[in-house]
């Protein structure tokens, strides 16, 4: 959602143009994402140089801090096809398979392999295709077709099965009634003080219905109006404001998850995850870690806290004493995670946009909560999301799954062009997961 972590991707056109990117002189305490933005930087000094086995060992250490990124596994093979080493494009390769992932290779790369080995490359281009195959069933239960909006968030309250959505471009909440499913109503909007809103949470317990908000280039500010972010409450029967909460240093409260009268949010733009005490009814610092880069999606599971980093994969934060640790992934990747939440049993589900295919998963963590046991695709290549658009946020509520699959992202460019492309009506769409 909102601002991607799209500095591997610039670097990476610097490796294929030959170019060298703009490094930040600031001086910082080196993280593994700034290490590997470095690495990226001399590997494409390497290249530029002629140096293809510096450039390849800089990228397979990037890969050891990155395990699985698309951007990385795409890097090696364009190393590789400039120094013509086809069995070292294989290896990158057959890893982007085994990662989940989709590519299609340059053609200066396709001729080095079909040289080398035909069968090889057949077999490899069968396996990145099949990764693109749509997988698992999901029923569109409701098209808004408000193209101006940009809908992010999606909650559902289970008890009157009410569909709550969240517009950036608009700064509103919709509702959608059971019996008026593609007849969305607003239920709070600007002046109630919200900026863009992303994610939303139904309270079952308290009849609330949370959201976060908070200003990206696609919010309408009015003239003189300044950025903020805060986590909203609301009553979900009269739709009056309950409480607005806020906390210094916040930049963008992005998504988060309650319970128990607690709330837990992410910062996407901020190294911190934030805590509504439900004792004190303030926001207080649960983590902050310089490690942190683009978090994401919020889960409750297994008695800790997990976190979707975009650019590193799922934190594992510590409820008592806020330390994180990534938790250790399978060979498939956790980049470009997006939503997160949790099943009653402890199941991870995400949905992922920053790689390619997008798609839902379920991810089974192993019985210490810290390293991933198994992933399952659940949704890929409906009908729904096609085109220039990407699934964003997911709900889960009675074995069931509803997901914003194809928000219109790619279609509301940051510097306020108007896009040419016609945005379609957003899709609900619901899956069980019985």
């Amino acid at each position: 959602m909102t601002f991607k972590a799209i500095t591997l991707a610039a670097i990476l056109t610097s490796l294929a143009t030959g170019s060298a990117p703009a490094q930040d002189t600031e001086a910082e305490a080196p993280t593994p994402q700034s290490i590997a933005l470095e690495m990226f930087a001399e590997a494409s000094n390497s290249l530029r140089a002629g140096d293809t086995e510096t450039a390849r060992r800089l990228m397979l250490a990037a890969l050891d801090i990155k395990p699985a990124h698309p951007a990385v596994l795409r890097a090696l093979v364009t190393i590789a096809t400039r120094a013509e080493r086809a069995d070292d494009a294989f290896t990158a390769l057959d890893w982007t398979v085994e990662a989940g992932l989709t590519f299609e290779p340059a053609d200066e790369t396709l001729n080095l392999l079909e040289a080398a080995d035909t069968d090889r490359l057949s077999t490899i281009m069968a396996a990145l295709a099949a990764n693109g195959e749509p997988v698992g069933a999901g029923e569109v239960v409701a098209r808004i077709d408000r193209p101006d909006a940009l809908i992010e968030g999606v909650a559902v309250d289970i008890e009157t099965d009410r569909i709550f959505v969240s517009s950036v471009a608009a700064r509103e909440i919709l509702l959608l009634e059971p019996f008026a499913r593609d007849e969305p109503v607003v239920f709070a909007d600007r002046d109630d003080g919200l900026w863009s809103v992303f994610g939303l949470f139904v309270d079952d317990r308290t009849r609330m219905l949370w959201a976060a908000s908070g200003t990206v280039p696609q919010t309408p500010l009015e003239a003189g109006e300044a950025d903020g972010t805060a986590l909203f409450a609301f009553d979900m029967i009269t739709g009056d404001l309950h409480r607005r909460y806020t906390i210094d240093g916040a930049v963008q409260m992005a998504d988060f998850v309650v319970r128990d009268g607690s709330a837990y949010i992410s910062d996407s733009q901020a190294p911190r995850v934030y805590r509504l005490d439900n004792v004190s009814g303030e926001l207080e610092v649960l983590a902050e870690d310089p490690r942190f880069v683009s978090l994401q999606g919020v889960a409750l599971a297994r008695g800790a806290l997990y976190v979707a980093d975009y650019s590193l994969g799922i934190w594992r934060i510590d409820l008592m004493d806020g330390s994180a640790s990534l938790v250790r992934a399978s060979d498939i990747s956790l980049i470009g995670i997006d939503g997160l939440r949790q099943t009653r049993d402890g199941r991870l589900i995400a949905v992922r946009n920053g790689a390619r295919p997008h798609q839902v998963m379920a991810i089974d963590l192993d019985p210490t909560g810290r390293e991933v046991a198994n992933v399952e695709v659940l949704l890929r290549g409906h009908p729904s999301m096609q085109g220039n658009t990407e699934p964003t946020l997911v709900d889960l509520a009675d074995g069931r799954a509803w997901v914003v699959s194809n928000a219109a992202w790619p279609l509301f460019p940051a510097d306020g062009a108007v896009s040419e492309e016609a945005r379609p009506a957003t899709a609900i769409v619901e899956l069980d997961l019985r």
